[in-house]
Parts: structure tokens; sequence; C-alpha cells
């Protein structure tokens, strides 16, 4: 979890508590802290990126308190214009003013740059999917602003140094070492302009002709970002939190839409939903009044609360996230065990698949195998040497294009497990139980476990993986039949299916010859596959 330091004095200020209260209300609010050398040291969740801020920690805690509902702040526009043009690698960007935030020294300064690389790190997946710039908006060259790309040979001066191109900043910078690769387009870069003046290079850093400093009144806030959705959210949580200082806010028009959206969700819930689903004791009227105390606004209308979600609560989407708002203020001490009505509900067991993959490991292990357990991604090309590409289920934005896709079966990556242990005594004797996923000839994407079975020797024949196969099946008590199959991976003639009442359930042969040599095996293989989640449903 995020942990942030905070100014004690700024967190008193701003709260009224004294350190021993603030920590009480934090705890309350699932932050843990502690004081050191003049600041308060807080962990906060993740999920609550509108407490990386003083301002909205301190709204939070005075609500604990007892301050109701959240009051959304003067909006006005701004006169500030943004045009985007066409920027491949981070293509959108959405922006603000907010007034009156008045920078008036070198802690909140430090805090306020801290609460910029949190959501940075955080909701920004450390930039890669946002990234957010502050600008003292009376520096800025001009109130028309240009978000485009930009050649990398173009000179600028960066946030606390002197005139460099584009390129020296991404190769020669610290920030450039750190976030140079993550927008680059060859030898262009987003930049955002104002004036003919570069403001900034998104995500990697500012110009210092509009450093933020104490004494900045107004500031002007971008955020650039792969996804609309992600960057309008950022801006939200950072104009809400800013506005808490008493300002106003700045509307900006990017792309002919005006920014900040600051847009209240509406959760209609009975009493049922959020009070029921705690076991607490609590009339409608009382649980708003708790919700309120969580900063929402809250109406009463008849059997069911209308509650409007204030736009710098990102992690509230359903009514349990408002039962659970609920559960904190109260306490989680103070709602109370309630013992179940049936005894049984008390006792836990292994559901059947659970028990009978403990029962084959433990039988398998018992004839020698060794089980391995392998990565469910898997590579393409592997699947297409074995007839398997159409039913591959494929990964979006994979980091490697070798784990592109689901195993289809366990088989086929236990072939590649054997070409990179082919230096090892022999036989090989492995198993393996796991994920699958594949493709149906109806397009539905299917996930089922199964069983692998694999001996790898010198000499291997078809007998020497249906004899523990068998002999695991009789000892569990499976009843099966057996007859000649077929499969993409095994030979003609040297292949069996397996069946349980009629159902296919798994198949057993030996590995063709093209497919060990199409993945540099020198020794034959014999496998077993079995479809546990359907073996477990007909037994």
């Amino acid at each position: 979890m995020p942990v942030l330091r905070f100014k004690q004095w700024r967190l008193s200020d701003l709260t009224g508590l004294s350190p021993e209260e603030l920590k009480e209300a934090l705890f309350r609010l699932k932050s843990e802290s502690e004081e050191a050398e003049g600041y308060f040291v807080v962990e906060v969740n993740a999920d609550r990126p509108d407490m990386f801020i003083g301002e909205g920690l301190a709204r939070a805690v005075r609500g604990i308190m007892g301050e109701e509902g959240w009051r959304e702040p003067l909006s006005e526009r701004s006169g500030v214009k943004v045009e985007a043009e066409q920027v491949p690698t981070r293509p959108y960007i959405v922006a603000a003013v907010v007034y009156g935030v008045n920078v008036d020294s070198e802690d909140f300064l430090e805090e306020l740059i801290q609460f910029q690389e949190k959501l940075n790190e955080g909701l920004g997946r450390r930039r890669k999917k946002a990234a957010i710039g502050f600008h003292d908006l009376s520096k800025l060259p001009s109130r028309e602003i240009v978000y485009k790309m930009d050649r990398i040979d173009r000179e600028f001066q960066p946030l606390g140094g002197g005139r460099k191109s584009i390129k020296e900043v991404l190769e020669e910078t610290e920030k450039g070492f750190q976030y140079g690769a993550i927008a680059r387009y060859g030898e262009l870069h987003p930049v955002l302009e104002a004036g003919h003046e570069i403001i900034a290079v998104p995500p990697v850093l500012n110009s210092e002709l509009t450093r933020v400093e104490v004494g900045t009144r107004d500031l002007f806030i971008d955020v650039t970002a792969t996804n609309l959705e992600t960057a309008s959210v950022i801006l939200d949580v950072l104009t809400s939190n800013l506005a808490e200082r008493g300002g106003r806010i700045g509307k900006v028009l990017v792309a002919g839409a005006e920014y900040p959206l600051l847009e209240q969700k509406e959760i209609r819930v009975s009493e049922r939903e959020v009070v029921g689903s705690l076991g607490a004791k609590m009339s409608l009227e009382e649980a708003a009044a708790v919700l309120r105390r969580m900063r929402y606004n809250v109406d009463v209308a008849g059997e069911q609360l209308v509650v409007k979600v204030p736009p710098f609560r990102v992690d509230v989407f359903k009514p349990i996230d408002l039962a659970e708002d609920i559960a904190i203020y109260v306490g989680y001490e103070n709602l109370g065990p309630e013992r179940p009505r049936e005894l049984y509900a008390l006792r836990g067991s292994y559901d059947r698949l659970s028990l009978l993959e403990r029962r084959l490991r433990s039988l398998l292990v018992g004839m020698g195998f060794t089980e391995v357990m392998q990565l469910s991604l898997t590579s393409p090309s592997l699947l297409e040497a074995m007839g398997l590409r159409e039913a591959a289920v494929e990964v979006l934005n994979p980091v490697q294009i070798e784990y592109s896709v689901l195993r289809p079966n366990i088989a086929s990556t236990m072939l590649r497990m054997f070409s990179e242990a082919s230096h090892v005594s022999k036989p090989v004797k492995v198993f393996e139980i796991g994920p699958v996923a594949f493709r149906s000839r109806s397009g539905k994407v299917v996930d089922e476990e199964h069983l692998a079975m694999a001996i790898m020797d010198e000499e291997v024949s078809y007998e020497q993986i249906q004899a523990p196969l068998y002999s695991a099946l009789r000892v569990l008590g499976i009843e099966f039949s057996a007859r000649p199959g077929e499969s993409s991976i095994t030979m003609v003639g040297r292949t069996g299916e397996l069946l349980v009442r009629g159902e296919v359930i798994g198949f057993l042969g030996e590995v063709r010859p093209e497919i060990l040599i199409s993945v540099g095996l020198e020794y034959p293989v014999a496998v077993a596959e079995l479809n546990l989640t359907l073996l477990s449903k007909l037994t």
C-alpha cells in the first residue's frame, strides 16, 4: 500500500485533532500511521487515492468525526483551450484549471509533488497508463495549448536544467531513463505546446517555463493517457481534492468537451443491501446519516436511499461498497458475530474436483512420477506445430510473443519442457494437474482442469503410459472403457480414448515423430491427458 508523509502541523490545522485522535480516526479509515521527525507517516489503502494529499485525508477524517456530505466546488469556464492532434503512443489528454490553490509553503509544495507522484504510480501505472503535469497558470505563454507529436531534436528548457533537445532529455537524464521509452515513436515524441513554447514532454517531465513554486496561486493541470476514462478519473481526483483549499475549478475545452467532468454516480440501495448485508441493527435514516459522514450526499426515497457518490471516490461502484463504508464508520468490532443457524454450515470439506486432484497426486507420486508446474501461457508457434493453433485463446497485449496464448492442453507444454530436459537420466516420468483454456467449435471459450502424464525414455510404448493410468483410475473406483482414438499429438493406431458413462474424458498414446522433431526431442514420449473437470462430474 502507498506510504505517504504529511507535515504534522498541516494535518493538525486541517483536522483540528491531536496526534492521538488523528491516529485513531485514520485507523478507522483502514490507514496505519505513526509520527516521525515532524511528519505523520500514513499507509493509505491503494483504492483511496483521494487520501493521497492532506486536504483529501482531512476531508475523510472530518467525516468520521461528524462532518456530513460533500459540497461540489464552484466552477467556471477558464478560457483555456487544448487542441489535441494525433498522438499514436498516448492519444488522450484532459485538462483543468484550479484557482486559489495557493502554494503558500515548501511543505505544501512537497505534498503536492507527492500527490502527483503517488497518482502517477498507482492509477497511472508508473506513468505507462497515465501521467500528470502541474503548471503555474500565470506562466503559460498562451491560453491556447496544442498536444501533438514533435521531433526529438527540438530544444526546450526542462524542469531544473538548461536548454536541451528532447532527445538529450530522453537519453541522458534520470527521468528520461525511467520514462523516456514509454511514449517515444521513432524520432517523434508527444509534447504540450503553448505560444510555440514546449511546456511539457509527457510522460517524462515539464518545462522550467511553467514551474510550480512557492507563491503559485493557480494551477493548470494536464493528464495524458492511453485511456480516456482513466485520464478523466485522475483529473477528477486531482481537482476535487485541490478545490478543498477553497479554490474554484476552471473548465478547460479539450477537443470539443469540457473538463473536469466531476460526475457524481447515483446508486439506489435498499436497507437490506447496505444494512442487512452487515447484520447491523440500523434504520434507513440512520444508515443515511452514516453515509453522509462518509462524505456522500444522501436522500431517503421511500424504502430506498439515493446516494450520490463524489467524483473523488473512484473505489465505489456497487451497494456493497456503501455497506463497507458503513461498517468502517460503525467499526467492525461493533457489528458483533452472529452464529449460523445450521451447525453444518460450520463444517467445510473439499469439493469433488479438489478431492479427485489430491487423490491422483498421491497415487501418481507413489507410482514414481514427479509433479511439475508450468505456466498456463505458451507459444503460438508451439501450438502451430502441434495442430492446435485454431483452438488457442490469445492474450491481449502480451509481454512476450512466446507467451501470448493460453495452452489448450497440458501435453503440448510438457513436450516443450522435455526438450529442455533431454540431458537428464532416463526414464523421465512426470505429471501435472492444472488449468487449460481453448476455443470450442462454437467459438465459446472453455476453461477446465486437466491431468497430463508423460514418460520419456530411450524406448517408450503405449502400454507404459496405459498401465499407471489404468491403475490409478481403478484404485479410485472409477469405471471406464477404452477405444481407438485420434489426437493431433499422438500417432494413428497408437492412440486410445477413455470413456466414463459414454463421455470421452481423455486420450493416451505415443507422440508422433514429426511432433518430437518440431520441439527438438531426440527420445520417444508417451502421453496421457484427462479432463478432470468432466471426470469429477461423472463420478
